[in-house]
């Protein structure tokens, strides 16, 4: 089978959980199959990716097509559908298989069979835009009876829609009309159980721009809470940090928030690096959507939440803002904590600090619950969802990780 696995967004080389996503697909998918990763950035490439993954990619090609512009709105209702039903042709042509993974206006499909994957849904339709509410009756019921048509038409050349959390699943419903399945994204869930540092952390890029990671805020948390409430515990705070002027100064910020206290502030750590931090951790802090009116603006909650379940795989004890995808992976005072105030955050933390039985036991069921967010589990969802049979090795894989005698 030919397969095209398509990211639409993105800028540069940039590699974020959409990329790893539909990598690890392509690796799997490509023992078996004819896989392309289909985008539109020539410095994403197949080297760049392999520096954040351990998997394959030899039997995988990465083809970077033009970025089409989007086709001008004609007043002929003809012309109009035809340029949209060819913007972007190029990606799905000549395919058996289209997997579209998007936050943006799913383009038509030409293969086959199409599948999308909402990661959040950006895009607002036309129709409910304000400034096509604005216009005079008559014009505003000719936008929607066109833009509906042209939606269904859209929506129609994709078998089935798919999304990562249930919180992206409801407003793909309420933005884009379209009920769709859930299939979470796949994490790295493989963490030796070690001991733990008096450490909280957090893990998120530095940026002042789209869903904010909020860590000034949280450095402001820790510096209040340290002295009475985590006394002998240390913060880190790491993530990304591109080459934007006003991200590195907001960097430098937090580091300045944190002077004079137990803190690591640092930017582009290497997984292994990473990885260890996880390891060493015993809380995990993570604040999307912090005082922002997520009601009105949903896209600045996290959406799903990747590296929250990385952290419970590590057996960090997450105490995790109530908005987003968050809510739907930790379980309250079971296997983490979920907050409103800074104030919950706090006194969650302090209690877990200073009881130590009731943070190992919830350590315990945080790396229990990881495991329903495995890779294994990802590429058999994805796989079903797609009409394809999960590779021999994923199944094998499955049933190791099932196993009574594998240590969680």
């Amino acid at each position: 089978m030919k397969i095209a696995l398509y990211i639409e967004h993105g800028v540069g080389n940039g590699v974020g959980g959409a990329e790893l996503m539909m990598a690890q697909l392509a690796s799997v998918w490509s023992r078996e199959h004819d896989v392309d990763l289909v985008h539109h950035r020539p410095p994403l490439t197949k080297e760049r990716i392999a520096e954040f993954s351990d998997d394959d990619f030899s039997r995988v090609t990465v083809r970077a097509v033009p970025r089409e512009p989007d086709p001008p709105a004609s007043a002929n209702p003809f012309r109009r559908y035809r340029d949209a039903r060819d913007w972007h042709r190029t990606v799905s042509d000549g395919y058996d298989l289209f997997v579209n993974c998007t936050h943006w206006l799913p383009c038509f499909n030409h293969a086959k069979r199409g599948v999308f994957l909402s990661l959040f849904p950006f895009y607002v339709r036309p129709t409910d835009m304000p400034e096509i509410q604005a216009l005079s009756t008559v014009k505003r019921l000719k936008h929607r009876a066109y833009y509906d048509f042209e939606w269904r038409r859209r929506m129609a050349t994709y078998a089935r829609g798919l999304s990562i959390s249930s919180f992206t699943r409801e407003w793909t419903k309420r933005r884009w009309g379209v009920d769709t399945l859930i299939v979470h994204p796949p994490v790295d869930v493989e963490f030796d159980d070690t001991p733990k540092d008096d450490l909280i952390l957090s893990v998120g890029r530095f940026s002042t721009m789209a869903h904010t990671k909020k860590q000034l805020e949280m450095m402001r948390a820790f510096t209040e809470l340290a002295p009475t409430g985590t006394p002998g515990f240390a913060y880190a705070s790491v993530g990304g940090l591109n080459s934007r002027e006003e991200n590195h100064a907001y960097f430098e910020r937090v580091r300045e928030a944190g002077r004079g206290f137990a803190t690591i502030v640092e930017a582009n750590l290497e997984r292994a690096a990473l990885r260890q931090l996880f390891a060493r951790a015993r809380i995990y802090w993570h604040a999307t959507g912090l005082d922002d009116d997520t009601d009105t603006h949903p896209e600045l909650c996290e959406h799903f939440g990747i590296s929250t379940v990385e952290a419970m795989a590590a057996g960090c004890v997450p105490v995790v803002i109530n908005k987003g995808g968050q809510r739907e992976i930790v379980q309250h005072g079971v296997n983490g904590f979920v907050w409103n105030t800074v104030a919950e955050l706090k006194r969650y933390t302090s209690l877990l600090a200073s009881d130590r039985a009731l943070a190992d036991r919830m350590a315990a069921a945080a790396r229990l619950r990881a495991q329903d967010f495995s890779r294994e589990r990802f590429v058999e969802q994805m796989s079903a969802a797609c009409g394809i049979s999960a590779p021999a090795a994923v199944e094998r894989r499955r049933r190791e990780a099932l196993s009574p005698s594998r240590a969680v």
